[in-house]
């Protein structure tokens, strides 16, 4: 064989070996991909400092640290990230008072997103077969043996949707005083809107949100967003 063909082939064969650490998912590429979110262009933060990532599972990671807002006021941030995928985030309100760096849930959140999907849903479902939402929990079995059309029932869709994304705001951001889905629009098996969303830490935000349907009435996937206060 050529020697340069050796050669060439012996690079190859050591760059197939190293691809699987280089493109590894690592504390690195989880900071970076939080503050894509949080100092984005655009953004009212920026000036990002003590980032730190903690992981907890593979590749999933929780990373938080400070940021300035345009009137440099610092302002603490987390972002929670699941199999490289930023599943929730939120900026919390100035920070300077020190009882609030003690204790984060004192804080009452500015911003935040997050995405919906199946992770909650059992906490719903087991929610919903309580006494007071006996209807409703018979209103699922019905839907998902497929003896009715869930996408004729409105009542049914927006209930559904908001139970889940409650489950998530408590999940990722904090006990929830109210949620309420005001504007919905439903489009083909995708149910969206605004509503408001008081968190029990204080104050109330505007939220935009969508639910994304199987054939069966159950929500597969979707967002939120809130940011400002009411």
């Amino acid at each position: 064989m050529n020697p340069s063909k050796k050669i060439c082939l012996s690079l190859a064969v050591t760059a197939m070996l190293a691809a699987p650490s280089a493109f590894a998912y690592n504390e690195f590429n989880a900071r970076m991909d939080c503050l894509s979110k949080v100092v984005h262009w655009g953004s009212s933060y920026s000036n990002p400092e003590d980032v730190r990532a903690d992981e907890t599972g593979h590749h999933s990671f929780n990373v938080s640290g400070r940021v300035k807002d345009r009137d440099n006021r610092n302002h603490r941030f987390d972002c929670r990230i699941d199999h490289k995928e930023v599943v929730s985030w939120n900026v919390g309100s100035d920070d300077s008072d020190s009882d609030r760096k003690k204790d984060k849930k004192n804080r009452a959140l500015m911003i935040g997103a997050g995405v919906v999907g199946l992770a909650a849903l059992a906490a719903v479902i087991a929610s919903s077969n309580s006494s007071n939402d006996q209807s409703h929990a018979e209103s699922r079995t019905v839907y998902n043996a497929g003896k009715a059309n869930p996408f004729d029932d409105m009542r049914y869709l927006r209930s559904e949707c908001r139970n889940v994304v409650r489950q998530h705001l408590v999940h990722d951001h904090g006990s929830v005083d109210d949620l309420d889905l005001e504007q919905v629009n439903l489009n083909g098996r995708t149910l969206s809107g605004d509503g408001r969303v008081s968190f029990e830490t204080g104050g109330a935000r505007n939220l935009t949100y969508t639910c994304l349907f199987d054939r069966g009435g159950n929500i597969t996937d979707g967002h939120y967003s809130y940011s400002g206060r009411m």
